[in-house]
């Protein structure tokens, strides 16, 4: 319930959302299906120098991506990309009226902004912070998460409090790792319930999943916690024959999740009225929803 009441107050609130600067007044060309947000641009002369222009124009959205963060983006065996995020990116792009083409760069590379064009979105289960909010634009949520931890099975650690002092795993520039080190104790878009054990040490991967592969490849002394999302923790223990369990069913930190656009790059202003459209249009027919439920086997997309 505390957890409930805590997201009612994160829908409540606003998505951090700022535009950048604008550009020429020259249109896309007609590339995009009828009645997607790109047809709707271009009929309204949309200028190629922006964020939404270049992507009507390209007929294409480049989409960062993690192919290793199950049960929200993967690379399977067949080499197509499965998951909550990666079926919402998919979603969006179509009703947009263009194609994806995904990029997967380090999750840090994401979270600094300055992208530099290498990729035009992300669409990863980004939650909002005010760090990360200096340097990209959030636009409304899609779904919501809350941090918890995960032990061997065969630990002696029973509560937060027992990891005081021992080592807490997560991916690299994750609001898990942020957690870890104490850095939501003013934030006001990330609500903490429980702080981190004093004095505990962050170890960290590249990418979430890196911990749990270390942990069953026999690198047994590497952590002794690792702190990530319900539905991560869910499919991990799934996979790891026995061998880890959830410390507690009591969240230490919620937030909301949104798709990321770099403020350094062209203007993201129509970008964001257009896809913020698309997002709440999928939230209203059940789309999101739906995702969820297939892939997560909860809905996560509302409070």
């Amino acid at each position: 319930m505390k957890i409930k009441s805590t997201l009612l107050a994160l829908l409540a609130g606003a998505a951090i959302v700022v535009g950048a600067c604008g550009g020429s007044t020259a249109s896309p060309s007609a590339s995009a299906a009828a009645g997607t947000g790109c047809e709707k641009a271009i009929a309204a002369g949309e200028p190629t120098t922006t964020l939404l222009g270049k992507i009507c124009a390209a007929g294409v959205i480049k989409i960062a991506t993690d192919p290793a963060y199950p049960p929200y983006s993967e690379l399977n065996a067949s080499g197509e990309y499965v998951g909550f995020d990666s079926d919402t990116a998919r979603e969006t792009a179509k009703r947009l009226g263009v194609t994806v083409e995904w990029v997967t760069p380090d999750w840090a590379a994401i979270t600094a902004g300055n992208w530099a064009g290498r990729w035009d979105i992300s669409i990863g289960s980004m939650t909002q912070t005010e760090e990360r909010a200096l340097v990209v634009d959030f636009l409304e949520p899609y779904f919501y998460e809350a941090g918890y931890l995960i032990v061997p099975t065969d630990s002696a650690i029973t509560s937060v409090a027992d990891l005081a002092g021992k080592t807490i795993c997560a991916g690299e520039s994750t609001t898990h790792a942020t957690w870890i080190e104490g850095g939501f104790a003013t934030s006001t878009v990330v609500d903490v319930f429980n702080q981190a054990p004093a004095g505990a040490v962050l170890k960290t991967y590249p990418t979430d999943y890196n911990c749990i592969e270390a942990y069953l490849a026999g690198r047994t002394d590497d952590w002794d916690a690792m702190a990530q999302s319900r539905e991560f923790i869910e499919n991990a223990i799934a996979n790891s024959d026995g061998k880890l369990k959830f410390l507690s069913e009591e969240a230490n930190f919620a937030g909301r999740i949104s798709f990321a656009l770099d403020k350094s790059g062209p203007d993201t202003a129509s970008a964001i009225v257009a896809i913020n459209e698309i997002i709440a249009a999928m939230h209203a027919d059940g789309t999101l929803s739906g995702f969820s439920m297939t892939n997560l086997g909860r809905d996560v997309t509302k409070p």
